[in-house]
């Protein structure tokens, strides 16, 4: 009877500390957590979990890239490489400051932000070099037109200059505007289901808690990186559900597609309405303004030359774009030459849809003939 007691004692004991231990914890993190990882920072920028405070929450655009980061393993469809932004936070070349005028400015989601790649193998990297001129990379993963008007009316707003806007509208664009992306009346961005995700909650402890949120992305991430991947070396590649699920808009001819919220046609004519205010905007402060347009894997298998994503984009830009770059004839021809697989091998990060060193060489060489 006296050793259960001590027992009990000793139990009620233990479980104070730890709730003691606990609170103390929360209070240091909601007080000193952000610089506490700000002065963690060259160690977690060598680690493959730096990616949750680098890609972070933005006030009127949804969301960007964190100013003046060298993320030096970041993970690649490969193995590694160098993320690095500038004072702006777009990505740019390690450890630059630059003033807010540009020439060319360039615009869409992961394809232009150039994932899996040192911003000098990127095609906007690229073109910079050959053009020497002044270019700012706006691109940031899961972009949509939605937030292309939203991020060009704050820059804009905040004295940032540049004279031509070249917007890459991707195959994902519709699908991620349809699930995530609402346009407010003033041109911010909320997100759809905003309550059913309790995205206040999230947010509130997500900026409040920074070490325990970034614990628990670090402990989320782990359980992924167990878990299998396809393999490197199958005969096609195996695209994840998601992305097949992003691309098959283009050449399925249902209005309901599993995994969309609402119509196609109600999400294209959202998306016609988010680019026509983007030109207005650009008009009105002597900017041109460029499309263009580029083939997924799936498109090439599945789809043709005259692509819905083409058509629409083509009768967009009618009276509106300085140009209208389609890149969809050259990867068609050149599967006509050889095939569907020999074209996504060397243009394409296997198993994905992104374009790898290759790709993205082609694609800055036929934009510096362009302009």
């Amino acid at each position: 009877m006296v050793l259960l007691k001590t027992i009990l004692n000793l139990s009620k004991s233990f479980l104070i500390i730890i709730l003691i231990t606990f609170f103390l914890t929360l209070i240091i993190d909601f007080f000193f957590g952000k610089l506490i990882l700000k002065s963690l920072d060259p160690y977690l920028s060598k680690t493959n979990f730096y990616e949750r405070l680098i890609r972070i929450d933005h006030k009127f655009y949804h969301h960007t890239l964190r100013e003046n980061v060298k993320y030096d393993k970041a993970p690649s469809f490969e193995k590694y490489y160098t993320l690095c932004t500038d004072n702006h936070g777009f990505k740019y070349k390690c450890g630059v400051e630059r003033k807010k005028e540009f020439e060319i400015a360039f615009l869409g989601d992961s394809f232009v932000e150039g994932v899996s790649l040192n911003y000098e193998q990127t095609f906007v990297g690229i073109f910079e070099a050959k053009k020497n001129i002044s270019v700012a990379n706006l691109g940031v993963t899961s972009y949509a037109p939605n937030i292309y008007l939203s991020k060009v009316k704050y820059l804009l707003d905040n004295n940032y200059k540049f004279k031509h806007l070249i917007v890459f509208i991707d195959i994902s664009d519709v699908f991620d505007d349809n699930t995530f992306y609402k346009l407010n009346e003033d041109f911010s961005i909320s997100e759809r289901n905003a309550k059913e995700k309790n995205l206040k909650i999230r947010k509130f402890l997500r900026y409040n808690f920074p070490l325990t949120n970034y614990y628990m992305f670090v402990l989320k991430m782990s359980s992924r990186l167990n878990k299998e991947v396809p393999p490197l070396k199958s005969e096609k590649p195996i695209f994840n559900e998601r992305a097949s699920k992003k691309a098959m808009w283009t050449y399925k001819s249902d209005e309901e597609l599993e995994g969309y919220q609402g119509p196609i046609n109600k999400t294209q004519a959202e998306m016609i309405y988010a680019m026509t205010e983007l030109y207005k905007l650009l008009n009105t402060n002597n900017i041109k303004l460029s499309l263009a347009v580029y083939p997924w894997p799936q498109q090439l298998e599945f789809d043709d030359i005259n692509s819905k994503h083409v058509e629409m984009w083509k009768n967009f830009c009618e009276k509106k774009c300085d140009k209208f770059i389609n890149f969809f004839p050259f990867f068609f021809e050149e599967k006509i030459k050889t095939s569907y697989l020999d074209v996504f091998k060397k243009y394409y990060f296997w198993n994905d849809v992104h374009f790898n060193a290759i790709g993205n060489r082609l694609i800055a060489e036929k934009l510096i003939k362009e302009f």
